[in-house]
């Protein structure tokens, strides 16, 4: 009789603790695993930062990408440049004022372009840098660093150079028998010189170019 009661009881207590087990157990939210925000790999951007671009398609071929924020100014002007050549400059680029406040601090872009090429390409980039450090020869001469490099397909050279308040990476592209000039220059205040050393590199990368046909002369 003793035993009888003893596993009445035990019963009894599985019975109260799965009628308690039940209502707790649809009660359990399932666990939710936590968000992983991957790290970009060396050499990659953020999708959350990156900047939003506007395509311009501009004469002689030239397609450009540039910063949404940046004002473009059209312009197919002819003039003697910085760098000494006779070119016809196709369009500016201007970012906003890299530093607040200091409406100087802002970075370009020009686009040229040089028709009248009478010297091979290595000839003609010697000559550019011989210029652009007769420009900028005071009051500090400029310490010019050249680089080769491909703009859309095309050879180029690089000519790097700063002096005193001016920073400038401008870019000589060969191509279709014509010189390219990219321009890009800006102040040397820190904050300016990080914003244009980022950007020059998304902006000369997204060039794509389309020569024109040379135009030849019939004569009789």
């Amino acid at each position: 009789m003793k035993s009888a009661q003893s596993f009445s009881l035990c019963c009894a207590g599985v019975i109260v603790i799965l009628a308690l087990a039940i209502p707790l157990a649809g009660c359990t939210q399932p666990s939710t695993p936590a968000t992983v925000t991957p790290t970009p790999a060396a050499g990659q951007v953020s999708p959350a930062v990156v900047q939003s671009s506007i395509t311009a398609v501009l004469p002689y071929g030239v397609n450009i990408s540039y910063p949404n924020d940046w004002v473009r100014q059209d312009v197919l002007t002819t003039g003697v440049r910085d760098y000494g050549k006779n070119t016809i400059n196709i369009a500016n680029f201007f970012s906003p004022d890299e530093v607040p406040g200091d409406p100087l601090s802002y970075n370009s872009l020009s686009i040229d372009i040089d028709q009248n090429v009478q010297e091979d390409f290595d000839q003609y980039f010697n000559n550019a840098t011989i210029a652009t450090g007769k420009t900028y020869s005071a009051p500090i001469q400029p310490s010019v660093h050249s680089y080769t490099l491909k703009i859309s397909g095309y050879d180029s050279y690089e000519l790097d150079f700063r002096t005193g308040d001016v920073k400038g990476t401008y870019i000589f592209t060969n191509a279709g028998g014509y010189v390219y000039i990219f321009a890009f220059k800006g102040p040397t205040k820190p904050l300016a010189v990080n914003a244009l050393n980022g950007e020059i590199v998304d902006m000369y990368k997204s060039i794509r170019l389309n020569p024109p046909e040379p135009v030849i002369t019939k004569q009789r």
